[in-house]
């Protein structure tokens, strides 16, 4: 099973970050920053956030009428916070769909195998199809091992949790030497509709990397 820090962080709309946070989204974050995306410091203020290509995705993208809105979502806003920290400054309406659309539009998709630290994961957690699609929960790459299998940062229940994902095994839960390969991000129910997914392998749905030069910004 997945482990957790042992302490709350702050969810969306609380003031301030605690320092721990901070400094684990700095090292979530490190190969970003390696790569330009805190670079020189970039200020967006002064742009509407309709200049992002995450506003037009929305506006295509609109829930039908008599459909509530999606409400903001933890493991999005920690991911949010994350991409900030590495210099990145963007506004959605809170929701994993909405990040999902920005970085797929105003960014770039990388495969499974070419994952590595910073990178963004996307799952399908709620989904019961033949395919997940994207994207209702996200986390940050923390680490690959040389076998492919993926550790990431998420915030999930109130809790920072670092978890496992193993695309090449998504519906194996160990490996033969008993370590963990997919974490669960959905507990098991009585009432689970049929279909219903469980491991992280499973539920992955996309992988994007954060670009400096994605980004509709002006250097001050």
């Amino acid at each position: 099973m997945s482990y957790d820090a042992g302490m709350r962080l702050q969810l969306p709309g609380e003031p301030r970050f605690r320092f721990l946070e901070i400094l684990l989204a700095a090292v979530a974050v490190l190969s970003l920053c390696a790569f330009g995306c805190a670079g020189p410091r970039v200020h967006t203020r002064r742009f509407p956030a309709s200049v992002f290509a995450a506003a037009r995705y929305e506006a295509r993208h609109q829930p039908p009428a008599g459909e509530a809105a999606p409400r903001p979502d933890e493991g999005a806003a920690f991911v949010v916070r994350t991409l900030h920290a590495a210099g990145l400054r963007f506004g959605t309406d809170g929701s994993t769909r909405a990040l999902w659309g920005y970085m797929r539009t105003a960014h770039r998709l990388v495969s499974p195998a070419a994952a590595r630290p910073g990178d963004i994961l996307f799952f399908d957690t709620r989904g019961t199809g033949g395919s997940p699609a994207c994207a209702d929960h996200a986390a940050v790459v923390e680490r690959v091992s040389p076998t492919g299998r993926i550790g990431f940062i998420e915030l999930r229940a109130g809790r920072l949790r670092h978890s496992f994902v193993d695309p090449d095994h998504p519906t194996l839960r160990r490996d033969r030497r008993g370590e963990i390969l997919n974490s669960f991000l959905r507990p098991l129910r009585t009432d689970d509709p049929p279909g219903v997914r469980y491991f992280a392998g499973q539920m992955l749905c996309g992988i994007a990397r954060a670009r400096q030069e994605g980004v509709a910004v002006r250097q001050r």
